[in-house]
Parts: structure tokens; C-alpha cells; sequence
């Protein structure tokens, strides 16, 4: 496999600065790709990209203003169905699978429900296997101020526009491309659109880690920032602490109770105390909730914990301190002879995703397509997570920054450029059209 895509990179990766075997937490060596000749069959599909840019613009601000934040699975659904239907349209077989659902350990208790993912598969031809990923989640809420697309000049800015519906736009207009230049007539393609991406793909890990072990190569159409493509990734893992007190009332029996609340502030100091800079591990303390009112002592307090680490064994040692400080009982009323009780839930969701000199190959054509485009870009080490690095995980080469570059992620100043789309739409036409046909 390594032959085939060196092949498509021309040989126009170079890699400089530090070679993988000399980095330390932290530092990012730099892939530079020389421009590549664009052919004339492939200028074709970058014509055809180019003059469907207001069709384009207009099927993003559909899905943009359909609010599919992870816990709205009425949202997603529709998400689904507009990209099951576009999909369709090319050939692919569509199907859902079972989105499933988790526990939460929260003071309310209770199960997460996860929207049906989408799986669309082309498989009429010996070429080899693509595994094509995007998430239909967002992270804002039903009830966000933030729901609208607006267009100011050059400028996107709205939910998704860049984490991640402006990369399903450029995956789904690449696929048209190619669909319109009859390539996608004898290939071996999957999509993967799942709907819990944004909440760790707590449930549709196992169904990524089946499909790439099934696939040749992964493409995800995450966005890029700075114009830089991610190569290297931190792992993320999350943790819940639910702690459990007595109630009482604030004035007429404080004796009585047992504080929820005052137990969990103890373990917070402990718990963000793990980070540690020079491991490039970080640790923070997001979400914290508790209490019934202002005159109650807390009879329960919940923590949502975010954790990052470079490699897999600094993320496992996380996960063994922070049981270790849920356990401790900081404190106790001597009046009753109660402590609070803690229940602690920990996953390593995304595992840390290093340099692959394979994924390094297919950025680097995709640098090179860009660079023959008129856009030079660069490459990046990523505290973030996509479901790249559970793909690379279980042994696929994967690139995972491909869709439209943006900042302001996960925030109302989230933003992109209809350049940018229509650039790497471009980009991942002709990127793709290697792939197949090599």
C-alpha cells in the first residue's frame, strides 16, 4: 500500500526540522509538499466544483440551520436524511445503524440516547477500499442563540460551518464531481456519517473500529485551522464524579447534613492539579453541578472532567490518579458519622494519534493538489480529537483534516470562508480521484 500512495504524492513530501523519533511532548515537525500538475480531466472537476458554488452555499445553509446538537436526535435525523437522500442520488447503498445509548452519571440519572448513524458503500470495483468519515453532531444545544448561517462577504460564520458541516459539504460536492465525470462507476467506497462525535463517538466507536479494520485507507473531513493539516493528535478522554451527601436544612439542622458539594470541591483542587505542561498533559474540570437551593445542604454534585494527554500511557495514568482521588473521602460529619459516597465513570475515548508515514503520504498529496490550486498549506500538532485516531488505532492510515479551514470552533464565533469550501471541495476531488484510480 505504501508504494500506491507515495505514488500519488509524487514524492513531493519532505519532511524537516525533527524526524518522529527525535520529537518531544509538544513539538511538530513540518510537511511541506511541492505543487503537483493538475491534469485536464482533473481541472474538469474543479470546473464543475467552481460553478456549483451557490448550490453549494445553499445546501449548507440547510444543514446548518437544523440544529443537531449531539441530544437533539430529532435534528440529526434530518440531518441524516438530507445526506442519506444526496448519497443515494450517487449509487450508494444506504443503511442506519443503531445510534445506542449510554448512562449518565449525573445527579438526575438517566440514559444518553444517540441519533442512527449512516453508512453509504460503493462497491462495484477492485480498486482499493476508502473509508470516508464526518459527524452529523454539533456541540450546541436546542435551545442555542447560535442556529443561523450568515454571509459576510468572504466570510461563514454559523454552527458547523466549520466543525464539521462545511466538511460534509465538501465531502458530499467532491463525490458529485466525481460522480458527474463518471469515476465513481467502479470503485470501493464507505461513508460513515455518525451522530456522536461530538460527546466522544460513545457510541459509535466500535462501529468505526469494525469498518476500518475493513477499509484501505480513512479520509475525514474535519476542518483544518490556520490552513495547517493536522498530522499528530493528542488522545481525550472524559470522566464524570457523581457524589452523593445527605440533605438537610441549612439553618434549623445543618448538623444533619452532609454536603455533596463540599466533598466535590476538595477533589476538584485534586483532580486539576494532574495537569502537568511539561508532559503536555492537561486536565480541566468543565462542567460541575449540584445542589437543590441556596438553604439546603447538597445531597448530590456531579463533575464533567476533560482530559488530554500525547501518548496512551500518560492518558492511562490519568485515569488511575483520578480514581485514586475519587476514592479518598475528604469529608465527614462526626455529628452523624457519615461521609459522602463517590461513583467516578472514566473513558479514554479518542487515543492519541502519531505520525503514520502513510497518513503523512496522503496529506502530502493533498498538500501538493492544493499548492497546484494557488492554497500552500501547512501541518500541525492538534490537542484535538476526531475519529481519526480511533480509525488509526486499529491500523488504518488516515488522514483527518481535510475539510475547510476555520477558527472559533465549539463557540458563536465559529467561522470559515466560501474560498476555503470551494478550495478543498477542489482539493478532495482530485485527491480522491487519485485514490481510486491509482
Amino acid at each position: 500500500m505504501m508504494n500506491h500512495i507515495t505514488g500519488i504524492a509524487l514524492a513531493s513530501a519532505i519532511i524537516f526540522a525533527l524526524t518522529p523519533g527525535t520529537l518531544t511532548a509538544g513539538e511538530s515537525p513540518q510537511l511541506a509538499a511541492e505543487a503537483t500538475t493538475i491534469s485536464p480531466a482533473e481541472k474538469e472537476l474543479t470546473d464543475w466544483i467552481a460553478a456549483q458554488q451557490d448550490a453549494m452555499i445553499k445546501d449548507l445553509a440547510e444543514i446548518v440551520e437544523i440544529n443537531s446538537g449531539t441530544l437533539n436526535v430529532d435534528g440529526i435525523n434530518k440531518v441524516r436524511d438530507i445526506l442519506n437522500q444526496e448519497l443515494a442520488a450517487l449509487g450508494f447503498q444506504t443503511r442506519t445503524v443503531a445510534g445506542g445509548e449510554v448512562t449518565s452519571l449525573t445527579c438526575k440519572g438517566g440514559d444518553v440516547q444517540f441519533a442512527d448513524h449512516l453508512i453509504a458503500t460503493l462497491n462495484t470495483g477492485e480498486s482499493r477500499k476508502l473509508l470516508l468519515n464526518g459527524h452529523l453532531d454539533t456541540v450546541f444545544p436546542e435551545d442555542s442563540r447560535f442556529q443561523h448561517l450568515l454571509i459576510d462577504g468572504d466570510t461563514l460564520k454559523g454552527p458547523g460551518v466549520s466543525d464539521m458541516k462545511g466538511g460534509l459539504i465538501a465531502m458530499l460536492y467532491a463525490l458529485k464531481a466525481l460522480h458527474d465525470k463518471g469515476l465513481l462507476a467502479n470503485v470501493r467506497l464507505t461513508v460513515l456519517l455518525n451522530s456522536d462525535e461530538e460527546m466522544g463517538s460513545l457510541g459509535s466507536r466500535p462501529l468505526i473500529e469494525k469498518l476500518a479494520r475493513q477499509h484501505d485507507l480513512g479520509l475525514v473531513f474535519e476542518g483544518s485551522s490556520q490552513n495547517r493539516m493536522t498530522r499528530h493528535r493528542k488522545g481525550l478522554g472524559q470522566a464524570r464524579l457523581r457524589v452523593t451527601g445527605r440533605a438537610s436544612h441549612a439553618g434549623n439542622a445543618h448538623e444533619e447534613g452532609v454536603s455533596a458539594i463540599h466533598e466535590l470541591s476538595h477533589k476538584i483542587v485534586e483532580i486539576e492539579k494532574l495537569t502537568d505542561y511539561d508532559q503536555q498533559t492537561t486536565v480541566n474540570v468543565g462542567l460541575v453541578q449540584g445542589g437543590e437551593a441556596r438553604n439546603t445542604i447538597s445531597p448530590c454534585a456531579e463533575a464533567y472532567v476533560d482530559l488530554r494527554y500525547p501518548n496512551n500511557d500518560l492518558g492511562n495514568r490519568l485515569v488511575t490518579e483520578i480514581k485514586r482521588i475519587a476514592a479518598i473521602k475528604h469529608t465527614r460529619n462526626t455529628h452523624i458519622g457519615q461521609s459522602p459516597e463517590t461513583e467516578t465513570w472514566v473513558k479514554l475515548h479518542r487515543p492519541a494519534k502519531p505520525i503514520h508515514p502513510e497518513s503523512d503520504a496522503i496529506i502530502s498529496a493533498a498538500m501538493g493538489i492544493s499548492a497546484a490550486l494557488g492554497q500552500t498549506l501547512g501541518s500541525r500538532y492538534s490537542g484535538g480529537g476526531t475519529d481519526g485516531s480511533i480509525m488509526q488505532s486499529v491500523g488504518l492510515p488516515t488522514a483527518d483534516s481535510l475539510g475547510p479551514d476555520g477558527e472559533g470552533d465549539h463557540s458563536p464565533r465559529e467561522e470559515s470562508s466560501i474560498s476555503s469550501l470551494m478550495i478543498r471541495t477542489k482539493m478532495n476531488a482530485v485527491l480522491l480521484s487519485r485514490l481510486i484510480q491509482d
